[in-house]
């Protein structure tokens, strides 16, 4: 699996997702545990990483400081795709998209334009 969801094509998200190279941050009840977050959209996050919480566990997850709350929708191996509640704030969408741009090593200004040429809205 390529990405946690598609934008278009018959998959079940609807969030465009970004490829996102950065540390998170899982913790539970019980325990904080250190991950990779794979990509990530308004709506969920994919996370890799060890001991990382179960299908229907609760948590919160730190993204380069912003947090946000969810469930564990699946599990794939060292993988989890975790369902955001509520889903990202615009606010929070925009600067974690400009700091996963700046880990890439891509200005945000290019990164953006990249997006809307994949998307088909540049002209």
């Amino acid at each position: 699996m390529s990405t946690f969801g598609k934008c278009k094509g018959g998959g079940r998200r609807s969030a465009l997702r970004a490829p996102a190279p950065l540390m998170a941050f899982v913790t539970t009840l019980t325990a904080t545990h250190s991950a990779v977050l794979i990509d990530v959209s308004s709506t969920g996050a994919r996370l890799q990483g060890t001991d990382l919480p179960t299908t229907g566990d609760e948590l919160f997850v730190n993204l380069e400081g912003i947090v946000a709350f969810g469930t564990v929708a699946w599990a794939k191996g060292a993988e989890r795709g975790i369902a955001f509640d509520p889903p990202l704030s615009t606010m929070d969408e925009k600067s974690l998209r400009h700091r996963v741009a700046t880990a890439r090593g891509v200005r945000p200004e290019i990164k953006a334009a990249l997006d809307d040429w994949s998307l088909g809205l540049a002209r």
